[in-house]
């Protein structure tokens, strides 16, 4: 998909999500903390995972970030302006193949807790080897703190779900627009 194609649909779910969260009134101080839970899970979470992307990621040989994922799908945007945030600017003068455009010589240039969630979750099978080596209560207790994030971030979604209901914009459509963005 093309640049500015892929511009307008996200300023497209970003107005329409900044315009039901302002409309939200009283419910957005739930999201707030929904989203601000989550954000502390992950935030704790990240040394954790720096120690091993720090002793897997610089001898890759191929880069797994690349900019066609360094893009904030509904479920993030909801998350950040919960959080009072707002998506970042994106660039436009990098192609989806190349590496994003947040990754910079230590790594991802945004604060964990702001990325998108899918880049959270990527493990590529090094990484994924290494943490999976680790003491098998080690292993447990960052599996543990994933599923509590995911838990968190699936409230804060189903509780967004609910206002959007409430609103003047279908949650389902918003959805499909923005999946156009990924899956086209």
């Amino acid at each position: 998909m093309d640049f500015h194609k892929r511009h307008v649909i996200l300023e497209s779910v970003r107005n329409q999500v900044e315009q039901a969260l302002l409309a939200s009134g009283r419910e957005m101080a739930g999201l707030r903390e929904l989203a601000r839970e989550a954000a502390a899970e992950i935030e704790a979470l990240s040394p954790f995972i720096e120690q091993h992307t720090s002793a897997v990621c610089p001898d890759c040989e191929r880069v797994c970030c690349l900019d066609r994922h360094s893009y904030h799908e509904l479920d993030d945007i909801v998350y950040l302006y919960s959080l009072g945030e707002r998506p970042p600017v994106y660039r436009q003068d990098i192609l989806d193949t190349e590496p994003c455009q947040f990754l910079g010589e230590l790594g991802c240039r945004l604060r964990r807790s702001l990325r998108p969630h899918r880049c959270n979750w990527f493990f590529c099978a090094p990484l994924l080897d290494r943490i999976q080596s680790l003491p098998a209560r080690d292993y447990r207790a960052f599996i543990a703190g994933l599923e509590e994030i995911n838990r968190r971030r699936e409230r804060l979604i189903t509780a967004f779900g609910d206002i959007m209901r409430k609103g003047p914009c279908d949650p389902g459509h918003l959805k499909g627009v923005s999946d156009e963005i990924f899956f086209t």
